[in-house]
């Protein structure tokens, strides 16, 4: 979530730093006249943006557009430049973002492009145009007041072309429940690209390329591809009440090839000298003016929530993920790990309830008052058994995704071995007589439970060299990440036995790593019970496996099961599996 935050200060504000000049309307697009989400995003990024002469303080990010669409669209972006673009210029532009904490910060020293300087434009954030093509590598060259150097060599990508949409060359007509079928020119040295299509939305005031299908360049030559309709109901800026439809009636069609090189990647032209995290984003984008006609088929979709219940109603689950733009599905997975996994029992609970009777004799009025104490107790057990009922738990679940999804779990000691995982959190390991805390085979916390760790812990670090995209490669190149943490309270049923009430919190998070390693979730949700299950002290005390049944395992488990069965069904339903394979059968 905190990247998201940071990345969303840095489009609405970075790039709307400054005001861009009026260009006359090629074609009729209505602007706000007022882009409030502009002022807000300018102000919250100016609030947040420092300064800094130490490069081992930022984390970098390097953009090199050969080729812009049409200004008139007037994007929030556009206004980036204060002295206006003109189609198909090229633009570079470098962004200094705060390695540890949340912010952006303005270099002090020097920021140059083939040797002349680049304009400060606000937020941590540098930028020149040229109006002439840039073939040849650029280079950008990095020198701070304390004497820091670094420099990032930028080659330019090929050229990306429309040839038809729908089979139409000028002005397709889209209709938002059914298939679009594209076809566009890779010029020789495009196959190892990136393709993202994008329509444009207003939303909050602010205007952006809303991308809908993102996918591999396919072969030199002519290539089509057809971009499914439930594409365009999971686009990347989706809200609540439909906000981050796209424009309808007169529209432009941005086609965008891109290519980013992180920095485990990078050759010896690149001198990153102390800075610690950075990637190379190229892009080029050609434009169609296109008429946008209908309506998203069931509506536009945010996320993809499944909710229900056991038949007795006395468990329930709720499970969500992202719209496919970074929901991942089930099928792009063939290997995960467990990053966390642990356990919190409150075992001791006392409640006071007070009662008062009055009556009056004479003249005198008399008061009773009753308090009545409750106490409910859990017998403290060895920590083997906590452990042992952990490892159940686990085994159930590598079991279920094995046989559901063919996903295998690496050993846990690949993810905790990893350098990367001290960035997580410690987790508590306690046993008394009112509280027990447990982690299975010692896994950390991954979310934060305090301000301060969330505070130390965020970064505006938005490149794919992050801890997490980290761990996943050296944990053995796995897709996904596995957390779990199972909540117990000690209680009272119907029929006045001690139980204990369970809630389990699952989530899976993951890469493409076909896809430079773009981050997203697989699943996240909760299954509880309202009920519990009563037991015998003794039994329990000397059957060790007896507590996997009070906690209410087996149960929780055979609904969580349904759950991601459910999950994975309208996944299926909604074309995620068609999103994230676009292109594939077409190669």
């Amino acid at each position: 979530m905190k990247r998201i935050i940071v990345y969303l200060f840095v489009l609405a504000g970075l790039l709307t730093a400054i005001h861009g000049q009026e260009k006359k309307k090629k074609f009729g697009l209505k602007v706000p006249k007022v882009r409030l989400g502009e002022k807000i995003g300018k102000l919250a990024g100016n609030l947040m943006t420092g300064k800094t002469d130490d490069l081992s303080l930022v984390s970098v990010k390097n953009n090199f557009i050969c080729g812009i669409y049409p200004p008139e669209i007037k994007t929030s972006e556009i206004k980036f430049f204060e002295k206006g673009l003109y189609e198909g210029d090229y633009i570079v532009s470098i962004s200094f973002l705060k390695q540890e904490g949340i912010g952006m910060l303005e270099l002090q020293g020097e920021v140059t492009v083939e040797g002349e300087p680049m304009e400060y434009v606000g937020l941590g954030s540098y930028a020149k145009s040229f109006g002439y093509p840039l073939m040849h590598p650029v280079v950008v060259r990095i020198k701070t007041e304390s004497g820091d150097e670094a420099s990032f060599t930028y080659n330019p990508i090929p050229k990306i072309e429309f040839v038809s949409v729908n089979g139409e060359t000028a002005l397709p007509i889209l209709d938002m429940d059914e298939d679009i079928e594209l076809v566009y020119y890779n010029p020789p040295g495009a196959e190892n690209t990136k393709v993202k299509l994008s329509l444009i939305t207003d939303v909050a005031g602010a205007r952006a390329l809303n991308h809908f299908a993102e996918f591999k360049s396919g072969k030199e030559g002519e290539v089509t591809v057809t971009i499914p309709k439930e594409s365009l109901a999971s686009p990347e800026i989706a809200g609540q009440l439909n906000a981050g439809n796209f424009n309808k009636g007169e529209n432009y069609l941005i086609l965008e090839r891109e290519l980013i090189t992180n920095k485990d990647n990078y050759g010896p032209e690149q001198q990153v000298g102390k800075i610690a995290t950075s990637d190379i984003s190229v892009k080029s984008y050609t434009a169609m003016p296109v008429i946008v006609k209908g309506k998203q088929d069931g509506g536009l979709l945010v996320s993809l929530k499944v909710s229900g219940k056991s038949e007795n109603k006395t468990i329930g689950y709720d499970l969500y993920k992202p719209n496919a733009t970074t929901g991942i599905p089930f099928s792009q997975a063939t290997k995960f790990g467990l990053v966390s996994f642990t356990m919190s029992a409150s075992t001791y609970k006392r409640e006071s309830e007070t009662s008062s009777n009055s009556y009056t004799v004479g003249n005198t009025r008399y008061t009773t008052t009753t308090t009545r104490t409750t106490t409910w107790e859990f017998p403290q057990l060895p920590d083997s058994y906590w452990n042992d009922m952990m490892q159940r738990v686990y085994e159930d679940m590598v079991a279920f995704f094995k046989s559901e999804y063919n996903v295998d779990f690496v050993p846990v000691e690949a993810v905790t071995s990893t350098n990367e995982y001290a960035t997580l959190f410690p987790s508590g390991d306690q046993n008394t007589e009112t509280k027990v805390e447990k982690s299975y085979m010692g896994t950390n916390r991954v979310a934060p439970q305090r301000l301060g760790e969330f505070f130390a812990n965020a970064s505006s670090n938005l490149t794919s060299d992050n801890p997490t995209v980290n761990m996943m490669k050296n944990a053995g190149d796995i897709d996904g990440l596995v957390s779990m943490h199972l909540d117990l309270v000690v209680g009272s049923n119907d029929a006045g036995n001690i139980v204990l009430f369970p809630k389990l919190a699952v989530s899976g998070t993951g890469r493409d790593e076909n896809n430079n390693d773009k981050q997203g979730t697989y699943f996240n949700g909760v299954v509880a019970r309202t009920t519990g299950e009563p037991f015998n002290e003794d039994l329990l005390k000397s059957n060790p496996s007896e507590l996997t049944r009070i906690v209410s395992w087996p149960k929780l488990q055979v609904e969580f099961e349904a759950g991601m069965r459910a999950l994975r069904s309208k996944e299926i339903e909604l074309g995620f599996d068609r999103i994230w394979s676009i292109g594939e059968s077409e190669d």
